[in-house]
């Protein structure tokens, strides 16, 4: 597969949306995401992230950007931690993301690739990450805080953690709770 005629340099005066990449824009947004089964991967992430179906929706379309810009851009990009959640459990739908998404939507190879961690590997995925920022910025305008925050705070701690609800209470905090009931 052949992708040179998709890159996006974040510098360049060039016109994001050639043919091609609108093409590309076009089978992204059509794939479904909630096939109609009462568990579907959009209703999964929703219930095992604890985040209502309207907060799942905005974090698979934030998906849906991330994986048109890191076809079309020239160098590798990093999700916010929202939508890398996203990819984990899309990956998990091997045949839906093998076949239909990299091989159909995006017509491309897509893989995750864990960190290997330490103090070189965070600068390079910190410079990654704003770039990625300003890539979005250029293709789609500014991206949500909520779905991607500032690097600063992006690569301040890790937010998530995989907790068996079954052995622990988990309360949210009052003032991120309350902010996200009356954000609308």
């Amino acid at each position: 597969m052949q992708r040179a005629q998709f890159k996006i340099d974040v510098q360049s005066d060039d016109p994001i949306w050639t043919q091609a990449r609108q093409e590309l824009w076009r089978r992204v947004e059509q794939h479904d995401f909630e096939p109609d089964t009462p568990l579907n991967f959009t209703r999964r992430l929703a219930r095992d992230h604890g985040w209502s179906l309207e907060d799942a929706r905005a974090a698979v379309d934030a998906y849906r950007r991330f994986c048109f810009l890191a076809v079309v851009s020239p160098t590798p990009v990093t999700p916010s931690e929202v939508v890398d959640e996203v990819w984990h459990q899309h990956l998990i739908y091997s045949r839906d993301y093998w076949v239909i998404w990299c091989g159909e939507t995006l017509q491309a190879r897509l893989h995750h690739d864990p960190t290997p961690g330490g103090p070189e590997a965070q600068l390079i995925y910190r410079r990654q990450y704003a770039e990625t920022l300003a890539l979005h910025e250029r293709a789609f305008g500014p991206p949500s805080p909520e779905l991607w925050p500032a690097t600063h705070l992006r690569f301040a701690r890790p937010r998530y953690h995989i907790t068996d609800r079954s052995r622990w209470l988990v309360m949210p905090r009052p003032i991120a709770w309350i902010r996200s009931r009356f954000r609308r």
